[in-house]
């Protein structure tokens, strides 16, 4: 690994990735001396994007960068667009629900707190500088040139309208789906059991779908690549699954959230910082949610607190 913790990886002629913290996806087609490019997401921090601009420029001959396609608006899939936008001219490309959220970053750690958010959490790990998008995706497979195309799969829950981006080198017969958030590579679940939830029902829904796509190579957002899909969907639904489970539980006796939230933790070892706090708090409202709606847990207030407990 380089100490920047970005390798590149290629997959078929035209398509390949940055292993990272954050995958990055990179097209790729020549035209003349130069080489066409869209990235699948950028990273957020500073060194790592100057990292990855160099590092365009050395792999390909004369590298123009014409898109950024933006799997959804959280600071560590996009936090590298405007440098990269100011250094190239490029445009950036998103679904109608993240683009908002990604032109508006403060929505992001408002959605998170609950309100107007502490300077805590104000980090660039939860805010991503604003950016304008271009052009808004949909599911419509898009042609990027002759013998590759880009078809946008929506995955809602881990984010509110977030997608996947299945490429196809036809050149090859070849095809790379780039899962975003909508799943975790084994090696990421087996260190962050709960991980962030917008919509944990839609998230098992979105789990289901990924099932369905028929690619040569699934990369998810953080973790290993996968050539078969079906076991890594597993270990997702089953890291959901048992989260749901401990907090019916733990709600066998009544709780107010925050006293759940620490039932959570305190179970999962895991010590809450401010970030950590918000965003997996934030996790836990969102499977009180969808117990709720599914009709398995309720709640009552009580002395101006709400209590939530499992129907038993």
């Amino acid at each position: 690994m380089t100490t920047t913790g970005l390798d590149f990886v290629q997959l078929t002629a035209h398509i390949g990735y940055f292993v990272g913290a954050t995958n990055i996806g990179v097209i790729t087609m020549p035209q003349g001396k130069e080489t066409l490019l869209w990235l699948i997401d950028t990273p957020n921090t500073l060194v790592l994007i100057k990292y990855l601009w160099e590092r365009l420029q050395q792999i390909f001959p004369e590298p123009k960068l014409l898109a950024i396609i933006n799997t959804h608006s959280h600071a560590d899939h996009c936090g590298g667009n405007v440098f990269l936008q100011e250094e190239s001219g490029c445009e950036i490309w998103a679904t109608k629900g993240e683009s908002v959220l990604m032109e508006l970053p403060i929505l992001q750690s408002a959605l998170v707190y609950g309100g107007s958010p502490i300077k805590d959490i104000e980090s660039k790990y939860l805010k991503a500088d604003p950016c304008n998008v271009d052009r808004i995706l949909t599911e419509e497979r898009l042609s990027l040139c002759d013998g590759l195309t880009l078809t946008p799969i929506f995955l809602p829950g881990h984010y509110i309208d977030m997608a996947a981006m299945l490429v196809s080198d036809d050149c090859e017969g070849k095809k790379a789906c780039f899962l975003a958030d909508g799943i975790s590579g084994r090696n990421v679940i087996k260190r962050y059991w709960i991980q962030y939830l917008f919509n944990e029902k839609k998230f098992r829904e979105s789990l289901l779908k990924i099932k369905e796509i028929k690619a040569d190579y699934y990369i998810p957002g953080h973790g290993d690549l996968v050539t078969d899909i079906e076991g890594l969907v597993e270990l997702n639904m089953i890291a959901v699954l048992e989260t749901e489970a401990m907090i019916e539980d733990e709600l066998a006796t009544p709780l107010t959230f925050e006293e759940l939230l620490k039932a959570v933790a305190d179970r999962n070892q895991i010590p809450l910082k401010v970030s950590q706090f918000e965003l997996i708090g934030s996790t836990v409202r969102s499977y009180l949610s969808s117990l709720y709606e599914d009709g398995r847990i309720a709640y009552e207030i009580i002395d101006n607190r709400m209590l939530w407990h499992k129907i038993q």
